[in-house]
């Protein structure tokens, strides 16, 4: 079986699902018409390092909506698939764009509709909160819940094996 570490070094294209990942997985109803959703400052620092050592990142999420593209926007992720709940055609499109495999792949999930994602990636992740089907599935478990850092987590682990972590501390220590 392979090591986790093996895993993260051959990954060359990031994706993620958005509720419970990237959120917590709620969505705030107010009088206006939509919602709105809390992202972590964190996943987005970490989405632009795995941006600047040349790993793109992917949103693939169930819930087609604004504040998904807009977050999208707002980091340049310009692969953004929202309203997308079979995600399995997502993942060979990416492929075929970046003239990948699918184990060049990691993905981030937390729920039922991911689970055909997770089964196929090289690298298949999970929050600590995802349920038990996903957790299952999953070769690395963050140790926090979704919206809490999941995704930086994950790109820590990448860049380490890759050995780009010890650049990306370097540019902030000027």
């Amino acid at each position: 079986m392979q090591s986790l570490l093996a895993r993260a070094r051959q990954i060359r294209l990031v994706c993620t699902d958005v509720d419970g990942v990237l959120t917590d997985g709620s969505l705030h109803f107010g009088l206006e018409i939509g919602h709105t959703k809390s992202f972590n400052v964190r996943d987005g620092a970490a989405i632009k390092w795995l941006q600047k050592c040349d790993i793109p990142v992917a949103f693939i999420s169930g819930l087609d909506s604004p504040a998904t593209l807009k977050r999208a926007e707002a980091l340049q992720v310009v692969d953004c698939f929202a309203g997308h709940l079979a995600k399995l055609p997502i993942l060979e499109q990416l492929c075929a764009k970046y003239g990948l495999r699918p184990d060049e792949v990691a993905h981030l999930g937390d729920d039922l509709p991911d689970l055909p994602i997770l089964s196929r990636v090289g690298l298949a992740c999970c929050p600590a909160d995802a349920v038990p089907e996903v957790l299952e599935t999953c070769h690395f478990v963050a140790p926090v819940s979704g919206g809490h850092g999941v995704f930086r987590s994950v790109a820590e682990l990448i860049l380490k094996a890759q050995g780009s972590w010890d650049r990306v501390v370097s540019s902030y220590r000027g």
